[in-house]
């Protein structure tokens, strides 16, 4: 008989009905096979367009993605720009398209913020700015994919500043969340150590930026649990500890019977859930 890993509760039929789910701690996103190309975050689908991560991420604070996630597209399409976004004349329609959204005005002025900084001071490799009350980098872990040439993106010089407590986007945000979404899904391909966030292209050995993120939101720690188990790792997104992923939960992740608990934790499933393949 396998291991019990104490990160995940006993086989059950559905989470207990006696009671609430916490607001805040449980994911909205069905928990994928392992084989699954993607979990199913937004996040995902602007890991190559950075700066529209900024925006995706800014309409999700405090809104169901069933809104925010719409809203972003139509933004986007009709400011395709960081430059069309930016002009002025933008802000009134904009405020009007995200009214439904809540802190219309709030997020208008943020995302044009982040529109006229991208023109005037895009993130750059060994440029970075000081966050407080975050994650230190762990500069002793950075690598260059085969054929990047690390003067020319200037790490050296990321490496002796400012003690690790600074980030490429430090000048755009000071908020976990955002900073969280953008190491897992942009900061490798910024600095050319890899071609996407699981480590295309990247040198032998190389541990994906991922890996080392602790966020706090429901969305992302559930992402990630799902990115560890496809490494063969039970991942606790409280303490961070790892252990091998037991034979168990594989076989319930890909048979789609992994559900979530009252609280955010995972739990399997005697039934696959409605729609899993």
């Amino acid at each position: 008989m396998g291991v019990k890993s104490p990160f995940f509760g006993q086989p059950q039929s559905k989470p207990s009905p006696r009671s609430k789910r916490v607001g805040g701690l449980v994911s909205t996103i069905a928990f994928p096979p392992l084989s699954a190309p993607r979990f199913g975050l937004i996040q995902e689908e602007f890991a190559h367009e950075p700066f529209w991560l900024l925006v995706v991420v800014t309409f999700l604070v405090k809104t169901a993605g069933t809104l925010a996630i719409p809203a972003v597209y139509k933004v986007k399409e009709r400011f395709p720009t960081p430059t069309a976004l930016a002009d002025a004349e933008a802000t009134t329609t904009v405020v009007s398209m995200i009214r439904h959204l809540g802190l219309s005005i709030v997020r208008t002025a943020a995302i044009q913020r982040y529109a006229r900084l991208w023109l005037g001071k895009p993130p750059i490799a060994g440029t970075v700015y000081r966050v407080k009350n975050y994650d230190k980098r762990e500069a002793e872990l950075e690598t260059l994919r085969p054929g990047v040439d690390e003067v020319s993106l200037g790490l050296t010089a990321e490496r002796s500043g400012e003690a690790g407590e600074a980030w490429e986007i430090g000048h755009f945000t000071q908020g976990k969340y955002t900073l969280d979404s953008w190491r897992i899904f942009c900061r490798d391909e910024l600095l050319g150590r890899a071609e996407d966030w699981n480590g295309k292209g990247a040198a032998p050995n190389f541990q994906p930026e991922w890996m080392r993120v602790r966020p706090d939101d429901k969305e992302l720690r559930a992402c990630l649990r799902w990115m560890w188990m496809r490494e063969g790792w039970e991942w606790d997104p409280v303490t961070g500890e790892k252990k091998v992923l037991r034979d168990e939960m594989r076989r319930a992740a890909n048979e789609g019977r992994v559900g979530y608990d009252d609280t955010g934790g995972l739990v399997i499933l005697e039934e696959p859930l409605p729609g899993s393949s």
